[in-house]
């Protein structure tokens, strides 16, 4: 009898513990996916649509409780105009996620020459098309010439192996200039066959003075600082026209201001 009466009480037991445990889950099941994604292109709204339906898709029928952001991660990996900035569980049924939108920095012509790839600031592919106006602000992104690279949506550019010692030099100048879009109009790498040491990164500013940085495979970043040095000191009649070059000094990376182009050549 007493056996009969303990397999009553668990079995009622465990009635009772999956009843709870249900409802439970149906109360912490996640039914929203609230995704804030501060953007400023049309084309980036869309997009944040999109990405808000394959977010609830994914974590609709998974609990508030246990949930993580890895799903979330891979998700924003497939929009390489946008990452993960925050994710956070809103009891009982909603997850918060916020994204942030990469903005366009620079341009490189496709190995073709009949397309753009599209860059933010780091050299990761944002997208690729015929044009290379800034998709937020119409205003044409950095153009970067003299690259022979290939590249895929939502990696970094791939190719030349002066991508490393670029990507260094501009990432220098991006920070010192607070963006370079504001200051700078294009950028050529120029390689002459016979010596690698003469390979410079002539950047073009947008008052009309040039920065070439010589040999940029050594000491790049000291070169960038020169170079940056350089171009702040100029008065506002030498940013209008001439050069700063940039080269290996004695004791390291000097810079010097010529009034005229040609005198580099």
């Amino acid at each position: 009898m007493r056996k009969k009466n303990l397999l009553v009480f668990i079995l009622t037991l465990l009635i009772f513990l999956s009843a709870v445990l249900l409802g439970v889950s149906t109360v912490y099941r996640v039914s929203d996916v609230t995704v804030y994604a501060p953007v400023v292109s049309k084309e980036a709204q869309a997009e944040a649509k999109q990405l808000q339906s394959e977010l609830l898709s994914a974590y609709e029928k998974d609990s508030t409780l246990f949930v993580s952001d890895e799903k979330a991660q891979a998700i924003v990996e497939k929009f390489p105009y946008f990452h993960l900035t925050k994710f956070e569980r809103a009891y009982p049924n909603r997850i918060v996620i916020e994204v942030q939108e990469e903005a366009e920095v620079y341009a490189v012509p496709t190995v073709d020459k009949k397309a753009y790839y599209i860059l933010s600031a780091n050299g990761t592919v944002l997208g690729e098309r015929a044009t290379y106006e800034n998709r937020s602000d119409g205003v044409k992104n950095v153009l970067i010439s003299g690259l022979n690279a290939t590249g895929e949506k939502g990696a970094e550019l791939a190719g030349d192996a002066c991508l490393d010692s670029l990507f260094a030099v501009l990432g220098y100048m991006h920070e010192r200039l607070g963006g370079v879009r504001r200051n700078l109009l294009s950028v050529e790498v120029q390689r002459p066959a016979t010596d690698e040491k003469q390979t410079m990164f002539v950047c073009t500013m947008t008052e009309g003075v040039k920065l070439y940085i010589r040999n940029p495979y050594q000491d790049g970043l000291e070169k960038a600082t020169a170079a940056m040095d350089a171009y702040f000191a100029l008065s506002d009649a030498q940013r209008l026209t001439g050069a700063v070059l940039v080269y290996d000094g004695e004791n390291g990376a000097k810079a010097q201001y010529f009034t005229r182009i040609d005198v580099l050549a």
